[in-house]
């Protein structure tokens, strides 16, 4: 009889998914396109930094600052992806579940103790993911997640979660730029155009479907609402970082919050990582998946110092290596280098801040739905019984019901409780784990020896 360790047969099992392996190389041009592709595949790199400055009523020039060092970090921690350890084709971006908690904190007790705080969570998963073998608490987590319940199941949560980041973000809220008819008319021909390409193309030109979509998406909305490059021309050349530029101090309450939403971004990665070394034909063990978390971590240190958000595994980009079937390392390596010298030039930070973000998070549709797919198709690999069901149905459920629960209702709990339920990628993943734990150590082995006595 089959238990749940033994997995049914992929069908494309016998190879890996990837025309170009990691390790891999294409042409120049090919590369260079990619490249750009991956930059403007990173939708929260040009969302949160407005919004956390409208939240914290920061001045234009703060908020250009902003840009710029979040620029920095993403390309930061995509180049410590590509080469410390984990040597994937990862790019990191800005975190989603941070944005929220900075707000949150700043409300509570000011964006010093607010990022302070953030800084000191940051140092705490930082060692937490050090790749020391038979040390390393996260490289035990990511050896689970080579199970394919838990990194479909974890996969399919975060991309269900997200939406708010793509299709709420292509409609736009009222009174906001192009809010309308140039958000509609934009987003859907970047969601065509990019669809289109991804079904019809094939050849090296379809590796860039998602840019095609921005720009055909672009020109649209310009004919109804103009798009202005002013800001370039009005922006400082460089950027010069300045550490605890809001200040700096530390509050334990706050730092078990921040404990807790970067462990979903760990958690989430960890999760992606396995895909991609599923399409790759590899196996990841622990200790590399803690390279991969352990340059996060650091990443996200030095986010907190800076003053913006902590990064994570973003799937846009993870879904143009799917789609284009390209997995060259090098590819998101160059990514990462161009962020991070871009960053520190302002003008370069504002020629992609002008492009409108909707059309951006319109086009990302497409590839958040190439994850969405493939997750289940890796859970289409689990052999499915009344245990596990139990262990997936209850967390996605969980995580799904977190969306709908207004802030008017949240609002009369305390912080820690109020963004526990806030945040259904918290709340989902660590459900999962601990169940999946539960059923898998415990229960399972009880229930085999007791109908192995029965025979």
């Amino acid at each position: 009889m089959a238990t749940a360790q033994q997995q049914a047969p992929a069908p494309e099992a016998a190879g890996p998914l990837l025309r170009v392996p990691f390790d891999g190389t294409v042409g120049w041009l090919q590369h260079s396109v990619m490249t750009i592709q991956n930059v403007f595949a990173i939708v929260g790199m040009f969302l949160f930094p407005a919004v956390l400055g409208a939240s914290l009523k920061l001045d234009p020039t703060t908020t250009a600052q902003l840009y710029g060092v979040t620029f920095v970090v993403t390309g930061l921690g995509t180049v410590l992806q590509a080469v410390l350890g984990l040597r994937l084709p990862i790019v990191l971006g800005p975190w989603a579940a941070t944005l929220a908690g900075l707000i949150a904190a700043v409300k509570v007790d000011g964006p010093g103790a607010a990022f302070g705080s953030f800084f000191v969570a940051a140092l705490v998963w930082a060692v937490l993911s050090l790749p020391i073998p038979g040390l390393s608490a996260v490289g035990y987590v990511g050896r689970l997640f080579r199970n394919p319940l838990l990194f479909g199941g974890v996969v399919l949560m975060s991309m269900t979660t997200l939406t708010s980041v793509t299709v709420v973000n292509w409609v736009g809220a009222p009174g906001s730029k192009g809010f309308g008819l140039p958000a509609w008319a934009g987003g859907g021909v970047a969601i065509v155009v990019s669809f289109l390409i991804l079904l019809l193309v094939r050849g090296p030109a379809r590796s860039t479907a998602m840019l095609c979509g921005i720009v055909a998406g672009s020109l649209v909305w310009s004919l109804f609402s103009p798009i202005s490059f002013a800001r370039v021309g009005s922006s400082p050349w460089l950027l010069i970082p300045h550490l605890f530029s809001f200040g700096f101090s530390v509050d334990p309450a706050l730092v078990v919050l921040f404990v807790l939403l970067l462990m979903t971004g760990v958690t989430g990665s960890l999760a992606m990582y396995n895909v991609a070394a599923e399409w790759g034909g590899i196996e990841l063990p622990g200790r590399r998946m803690s390279w991969g978390t352990f340059g996060q971590s650091v990443t996200s240190v030095v986010a907190a110092a800076l003053g913006t958000f902590s990064v994570c595994v973003y799937p846009d980009n993870l879904a143009i290596v799917r789609t284009s079937r390209i997995g060259s390392r090098w590819i998101t390596f160059s990514s990462g280098l161009l962020l991070l010298a871009g960053g520190f030039v302002v003008k370069f930070d504002a020629i992609f801040v002008s492009i409108p973000s909707n059309v951006i998070a319109a086009a990302a549709v497409v590839l958040f739905g190439v994850i969405v797919a493939s997750a289940l198709e890796t859970l289409g690999r689990v052999s499915w019984d009344q245990l596990n069901l139990l262990v997936i149905g209850p967390p996605f459920m969980l995580s799904l019901g977190g969306l709908f629960v207004t802030q008017e209702t949240t609002a009369h709990y305390p912080l820690l409780v109020r963004t526990i339920i806030a945040q259904p990628l918290l709340t989902g993943p660590v459900l999962l784990l601990v169940l999946h734990l539960l059923v898998e150590k415990v229960i399972r082995p009880r229930r085999d020896r007791a109908a192995a006595q029965a025979h």
